[in-house]
């Protein structure tokens, strides 16, 4: 039976949708309500003002969040982020609404973050929210629903821990120098581009994504061969959600997941727009 538990809240009862959110949270110990903590349910909230604010401005409010199981950091992810998780891997998206007007709010709500730790006294689970003021959003909440099962039922940990990664000032192929951590099997790849493909563009941030592994060519994950995976990307003009998601490309491996503990893997990007702040973030599950 699975049981709703709430970590981050407001007044209970009460009409504020959450804990107030104002300034960062800090490091906090997530007590267990059952035996495996099986996902995150999240929502965030602020109120407009003066001008309207873009869904992907606002987000930014919630610039990090962290958690970890003992020592490990398993997820270290913005918000924005944290969505485009939700949509690789559970195939959903989240509630939104981009106010446009400057007199009420914007939210978004039901943000799904797989976890899937079972709960041990001798790895506490611990969490922290990094908030960053967005011009024009105040009296910001966030909410925090732990979703606990009675078991594993077969499930492992997800880490998910972004890798910045700033592009060399000259097009072409650039070696990250980073090897993925060797803690599990690589399911899956998100890259968030900073210059995306548009009626007018093409020369994106990172066009291709080559992977090595054992020091070898392996792979070539070409951005404009795969996709961001959800509905409506195919519009001329996008709609909120898709502007939230637009700058993501997932690289979908759970049907043959590569084993990171016998395979060391690497990436060089194909660079096509210089300097740009891109984002690789590794989606493993844990042995």
């Amino acid at each position: 039976m699975a049981k709703f538990v709430s970590i981050y809240d407001g007044t209970d009862p009460g009409a504020t949708p959450g804990r107030i959110f104002t300034a960062s949270i800090g490091d906090e110990t997530i007590v267990p309500e059952d035996k495996f903590l099986d996902h995150l349910l999240i929502g965030l909230k602020g109120a407009v003002s003066t001008a309207a604010v873009a869904i992907e401005d606002f987000v930014g409010v919630f610039s990090e969040y962290s958690f970890k199981a003992g020592a490990e950091t398993r997820l270290q992810l913005s918000f924005r982020q944290l969505i485009a998780l939700m949509s690789f891997y559970y195939g959903e998206l989240p509630q939104i609404w981009e106010n446009t007007d400057a007199t009420g709010n914007n939210f978004v709500f039901g943000v799904k973050v797989p976890v899937q730790e079972i709960a041990d006294p001798t790895r506490p689970l611990h969490h922290a929210a990094t908030r960053t003021a967005v011009p024009n959003i105040s009296t910001e909440t966030l909410a925090i629903t732990g979703v606990y099962y009675k078991d594993a039922k077969g499930k492992k940990p997800i880490h998910a821990v972004r890798i910045p990664f700033t592009t060399a000032a000259a097009a072409g192929y650039d070696q990250m120098g980073v090897t993925i951590p060797p803690i599990g099997d690589l399911i899956g790849v998100i890259l968030q581009q900073v210059n995306v493909f548009a009626d007018g563009n093409i020369d994106v941030s990172v066009q291709r994504a080559a992977m090595y592994v054992n020091g070898q060519p392996h792979s070539k994950l070409n951005a404009c061969a795969f996709s961001g995976g959800w509905a409506g990307r195919s519009v001329g003009v996008l709609d909120p959600m898709d502007d939230l998601l637009n700058p993501f490309v997932f690289f979908d491996m759970r049907e043959d997941p590569i084993d990171l503990t016998t395979s060391k893997v690497e990436f060089a990007l194909d660079v096509e727009d210089v300097s740009d702040a891109v984002t690789l973030i590794p989606v493993i599950q844990k042995k």
